[in-house]
């Protein structure tokens, strides 16, 4: 990605667009960012990057660590985007169904939404039993290898899952991810039938998740809730689980003014 991308129109840039810029590519850096690597990055002088840099530095929007030399998103924009994604309705409504999961399940529950190709995290419950994962707040994840992106991909019609896949591609994570079209689109229609997915191992070893999709008034699938946890742990519950998920999920959707009758395929 490329500064130049934000401006399709060849409109001039003002200051905001590029601290805007700067702010966003640092945030999609895992590792954080060195200043070169930024401007080169953005298509952008480096003198300028610096400037503007130096200005979120102070305000606590990016942080700058001088052992390798590189930025990394700073706890004011963090609390800004907590503080927004808890303010999402459906975040709200969701996360005391989470909390129950997680303490019934001991294992950790997760409350995600569909966003251009992917999902986005925005709530998590961890139980007494849970492990660590790389799935954290606000990141972003593929629909193609994740329980959660094939149980909202579930809904869709296959001309637009087909549409998501020839944007997003098929990236293999581990030896289990699914990269074939065909049987992706197999493994949808086990979801569709069954009424909640499975990610076995398709993103980490080791870890297994169930997921189910979150229903607005729409009648289409905004989002999903899924319990991660050890693959042997997972399976030994998977019945109860699942019948857990699917509780919770029709409780969720409903108090987003679901009805089941009204329920949409493809988007």
């Amino acid at each position: 990605m490329t500064f130049k991308d934000h401006n399709p129109d060849g409109q001039r840039n003002t200051a905001i667009d590029k601290t805007l810029s700067i702010l966003e590519m640092v945030a999609s850096t895992e590792e954080g960012i060195a200043l070169a690597e930024l401007a080169k990055r953005l298509d952008m002088p480096k003198s300028t990057v610096h400037r503007l840099m130096e200005t979120l530095k102070s305000r606590d929007y990016v942080e700058y660590d001088p052992a390798n030399e590189k930025y990394i998103v700073g706890l004011r924009a963090v609390e800004i985007g907590v503080s927004g994604l808890m303010n999402l309705e459906s975040v709200d409504v969701a996360k005391p169904y989470l909390s129950d999961l997680a303490l019934s399940t001991g294992e950790t529950s997760f409350f995600a939404v569909y966003n251009n190709g992917e999902i986005v995290y925005l709530y998590k419950t961890e139980g007494t039993r849970s492990i660590r994962t790389t799935a954290q707040l606000g990141m972003r994840k593929p629909v193609h290898c994740t329980g959660l992106g094939k149980a909202i991909l579930s809904s869709f019609s296959v001309e637009e899952v087909d549409k998501i896949l020839n944007v997003k591609g098929m990236s293999k994570f581990t030896e289990r991810t699914i990269t074939s079209r065909r049987e992706f689109h197999e493994e949808l229609s086990r979801v569709r039938l069954n009424g909640y997915a499975v990610d076995r191992e398709e993103t980490e070893i080791g870890l297994t998740c169930f997921a189910v999709p979150i229903y607005n008034y729409t009648g289409r699938a905004i989002g999903g809730i899924s319990i991660a946890g050890p693959n042997v742990r997972m399976f030994e519950n998977q019945k109860a689980f699942v019948q857990k998920l699917k509780d919770a999920a029709l409780h969720i959707s409903r108090r987003l003014g679901f009805v089941p009758s009204m329920r949409v395929y493809g988007t």
